[in-house]
C-alpha cells in the first residue's frame, strides 16, 4: 500500500468518524438527552466543550481532505464550509474561556449548527463519490435521455 492511499484512508475515516460524532453530540444537545459524560472532558485543567471542539475538529480534517484529495468544486466547497466552522469554533472557545465581562454566550449554537450542515456535506460527499451511487446516477440519466 502506497503512503498516499493509506493517509487519504485515514483521513476519511476520521472524517465520517467526526461527522458522526457531530450527529451524536446535536443530538444531546439538542434532545437534552443524557450526557455520557458528568462534566465537561478536560485536559489538565482545561475543559473541552464538545459541542464546539468536534464540530471545529472535523473543519479542520475537512480542510486537510481537501488539500490531500484531488481539488474538485464539491471538495473546495467543503474545505472552505470547514474553515467557517474551524472559526466558528475558534471563536466559541476563545469567548468561552477568555475572561469577559458577562453576557450571553450564543456563538456555540452557531458552531454546533455550522458543524451538523458540514457533517451532512460530508456524508452527502461520500456517498455521491461511491461507484455505486455514480452508476445508478448513470442510469438514470440514459433511462431518461431514451
Amino acid at each position: 500500500m502506497s503512503p498516499n492511499i493509506t493517509t487519504r484512508t485515514v483521513l476519511q475515516a476520521t472524517k465520517l468518524l467526526l461527522a458522526g460524532a457531530v450527529f451524536l453530540v446535536a443530538s444531546m444537545f439538542f434532545n437534552y438527552l443524557p450526557q455520557p459524560y458528568s462534566t465537561w472532558p478536560a485536559v489538565g485543567s482545561i475543559p473541552i466543550n464538545p459541542e464546539l471542539v468536534i464540530p471545529a475538529l472535523l473543519g479542520v480534517v475537512v480542510v486537510v481532505d481537501a488539500f490531500v484529495e484531488q481539488l474538485t468544486i464539491a471538495s473546495v466547497a467543503l474545505a472552505i464550509f470547514g474553515v467557517v466552522t474551524f472559526l466558528l469554533g475558534a471563536a466559541s472557545l476563545y469567548s468561552l474561556y477568555a475572561p469577559t465581562g458577562g453576557g450571553v454566550f450564543f456563538i456555540g449554537f452557531f458552531t454546533i449548527i455550522a458543524g451538523i450542515i458540514l457533517a451532512f456535506g460530508v456524508f452527502l460527499h461520500t456517498v455521491v463519490r461511491t461507484e455505486r451511487f455514480q452508476t445508478a446516477f448513470q442510469g438514470i440519466i440514459n433511462s431518461v435521455s431514451n
